[in-house]
């Protein structure tokens, strides 16, 4: 878990990136933005509130890790904080060269060197990149001689986040830890992750947990239409209850959930095709987060509709169906 308060913003260097294909270039700033407190306070509001650090990432690279330019510039920063203001032009370069798509937007890159972050209880460093590509209209206020006048400004909203990542200066040798937020939601945009960090997410209890319900939910939808809709409901209360346990594993799924309806085998065959098209490996036993299921917005099922007059209450379990 990530605590926020405690965290202080040391350093900050902004410039402008624009789209490479329309050849609008790169406006590099030559020394860092000095902040007094209370904006210090108000940015890092900015930067940090989006950020759900249970979904975490790192560095990879298709030959070596050390080849990844921003994994390069960022262990450099955390080496020596001196030449931090030097590594965030790289970065603001390395950004522009890969914003070539027509649909990626002119914007402004922050990148932050924040201290005292509190992650599962280690003081460490970060280092914060964002990206604000959309603008918002402001009407100002000005009294002059007597009366009132009107004016309207272009400027960064402060309550939206377009574009973030959160590096954490634990596990260099994995990659990292980063946390990252991405809001463009289109696929011909998702340069930031892919295509400039080169991002990917970890294997952890909370990542398994997340593609467990989804292999879950899979196979239960796919089944024969010979498994009506309350045997279906009981199948996935049966697997949220396995995920909720302690120690969770694949073998235990089958055997609650599956095994019971004469399906275990058939979920064992679908679980080897699962890892193979998604590029996932379940441990032998793995802890359940709640928030995973929460976030697949996954519930136990009470009800099962059967159509516009009926419904059928589960109450009790599956031997009262």
């Amino acid at each position: 878990m990530l605590y926020k308060e405690y965290i202080k913003i040391k350093a900050l260097s902004v410039h402008r990136i624009g789209n490479k294909a329309a050849v609008e270039g790169v406006e590099l700033s030559e020394t860092p933005v000095e902040l007094d407190e209370m904006l210090s306070e108000i940015l890092k509001s900015f930067f940090l509130m989006a950020f759900k650090d249970e979904e975490r990432y790192r560095f990879t690279h298709p030959t070596d890790t050390d080849l990844n330019a921003v994994y390069s510039y960022v262990s450099e920063a955390f080496e020596n904080d001196s030449t931090f203001h030097e590594q965030s032009r790289n970065m603001a370069k390395y950004l522009y060269e890969q914003s070539e798509h027509s649909n990626i937007k002119r914007g402004d890159l922050y990148v932050v060197y924040f201290k005292d972050c509190i992650l599962d209880g280690d003081t460490v460093d970060a280092i914060g990149l964002f990206k604000s590509e959309n603008k918002d209209t402001y009407i100002r206020i000005n009294y002059v001689a007597g009366g009132f006048s009107v004016e309207s400004q272009m400027g960064m909203s402060i309550n939206k986040l377009d574009k973030g990542c959160l590096i954490f200066n634990i596990k260099k040798e994995d990659g990292y830890v980063a946390c990252v937020v991405d809001n463009a939601n289109r696929s011909d945009a998702k340069y930031w992750v892919n295509d400039f960090l080169q991002l990917k997410r970890c294997e952890d209890d909370f990542r398994q947990t997340e593609q467990a319900v989804a292999m879950c939910k899979g196979f239960i939808s796919h089944l024969q239409d010979e498994y009506d809709k309350a045997t279906k409901a009981v199948m996935m209360n049966k697997v949220i209850e396995s995920l909720s346990e302690q120690s969770v594993s694949v073998d235990r799924i089958a055997e609650k959930a599956f095994n019971p309806v004469g399906v275990g085998d058939a979920f064992m065959n679908y679980v080897d095709d699962f890892q193979a098209k998604n590029d996932v490996k379940f441990k032998g036993t793995f802890q359940g987060k709640a928030e995973s299921i929460n976030s697949r917005s996954v519930r136990t099922v009470t009800k099962v509709r059967l159509d516009n007059n009926f419904e059928i209450s589960i109450l009790g379990g599956e031997k009262n169906i």
